[in-house]
């Protein structure tokens, strides 16, 4: 009997229920249209490239004193230096670096099509701004792994590859370290190692990882279930500050009478 009550209660107000729970099943719908459009918000890709930072030797090196002259120790130290430089420093979100790995990707439009096996490989929104976001990286010694992380995977397969070819080609542009000797300012120029970079793991292909807002769908589901809750309390509220009578139940909970008769409604009505 008290089930049936309910459902009574629940039946007279469901366009409150259908009300609140509408706006809130559009609100909810329109949210996860806009994640659906919005790139890498529900999926991403992710690639990684392992770079080894550290000191190559000039090809015309000059003896100095023993006594002055770096040991293996001290290239081990200055090559874990640079890497740490690389890796924590300003340079793989700096816009100089950034337009290399853009201007890189342009030539590399052939490797790209023959990775994704398609003719126009879908990059998203390539600018050196989006690149330098899309960037991180961490070291281990002398080793730099570069992630990248982007909304296609042939986007993050190429702007891997790129700082990859860009590190490799140009690093001694952004990283700079100087030699203190008590050698004169000609033989240290001639024997000051270069910095260089040497690919240690070939770029990964790409795998799909959650995106930004990949929990967002779920929310969105459990708000809809809350708004529902919401609703029926919200109902079973209007329908205690009701005191309207609409059936002979009520009379009978009202009154604490017995009904003995009831006059039908007129036909028509």
């Amino acid at each position: 009997m008290e089930l049936r009550a309910y459902w009574a209660i629940i039946w007279r107000r469901i366009w409150v229920i259908a009300l609140v729970v509408g706006v809130v099943a559009l609100f909810a719908g329109y949210q996860y249209y806009h994640l659906r459009k919005t790139p890498g918000a529900l999926k991403t890709y992710h690639s990684d490239i392992t770079l080894q930072i550290g000191l190559q030797a000039p090809s015309h090196a000059i003896a100095i004193n023993a006594g002055t002259s770096p040991g293996y120790s001290d290239y081990v130290t200055a090559a874990e230096s640079l890497a740490d430089e690389f890796t924590t420093g300003p340079i793989l979100t700096s816009n100089e670096f950034s337009t290399q790995v853009y201007q890189q990707i342009q030539q590399d439009t052939g490797k790209i099509s023959q990775y994704c096996n398609c003719t126009h490989p879908d990059l998203s929104n390539l600018s050196p701004s989006t690149i330098a976001t899309a960037l991180s990286a961490a070291r281990a010694h002398a080793l730099v792994t570069v992630s990248v992380t982007w909304p296609t995977p042939e986007g993050a397969w190429a702007i891997a590859t790129a700082v990859g070819q860009v590190s490799v080609a140009h690093i001694g542009e952004y990283i700079d370290y100087a030699v203190h000797t008590t050698a004169t300012p000609s033989l240290r120029a001639e024997t000051q190692p270069l910095v260089s970079a040497k690919i240690i793991n070939a770029v990964s292909s790409s795998v799909q990882v959650p995106g930004t807002s990949a929990s967002r769908p779920t929310l969105l589901i459990i708000l809809v279930f809350v708004s529902l809750l919401i609703a029926l309390a919200l109902a079973f509220l209007i329908e205690y500050l009701d005191d309207r009578i609409y059936s002979r139940e009520d009379v009978v909970q009202l009154l604490q009478l017995p009904v003995y008769g009831e006059v039908p409604r007129a036909p028509g009505q």
